[in-house]
């Protein structure tokens, strides 16, 4: 079985090898002013808020990986960070202070996407401080 997740990378592939025209008009003739919806049914992990607010405090108002500040104030004035688990925890990962890490949202989405093991040793190593 084929999973929605599955179609979409599989499109999402097939529309990067072709062409800018071909792609310019597929996008013409594909696009939708009003998109259609589907329900969802969905698991999400309980984590504590303890624990993201100690990988928060911990970074003050730092990414714990590019050690940039935060590119942005939150509507309460906070840093932007995002909290990340070095081991994911779909992947079997804990939701502990030795798990987790604050990072701006691109180093972030830079973990989900590279899944570079260079940066979860760097990461790991922030956390063992």
């Amino acid at each position: 079985m084929t999973t929605l997740q599955g179609l979409a990378e599989q499109k999402t592939k097939e529309a990067s090898s072709l062409s800018d025209e071909d792609v310019a008009a597929r996008a013409r003739r594909t696009g939708r002013i009003k998109v259609g919806l589907r329900s969802a049914t969905v698991q999400q992990h309980q984590r504590s808020p303890y624990v993201v607010e100690h990988a928060k405090r911990r970074a003050k108002g730092l990414c714990e990986l590019c050690k940039l500040p935060a590119p942005f104030a939150d509507k309460s004035d906070r840093p932007y960070l995002e909290t990340h688990h070095i081991v994911w925890l779909a992947w079997g990962g804990a939701d502990t202070v030795e798990n987790t890490v604050a990072l701006c949202p691109n180093c972030h989405k830079r973990m989900h996407v590279l899944e570079s093991i260079d940066d979860v040793l760097a990461l790991q190593k922030v956390v063992a401080k």
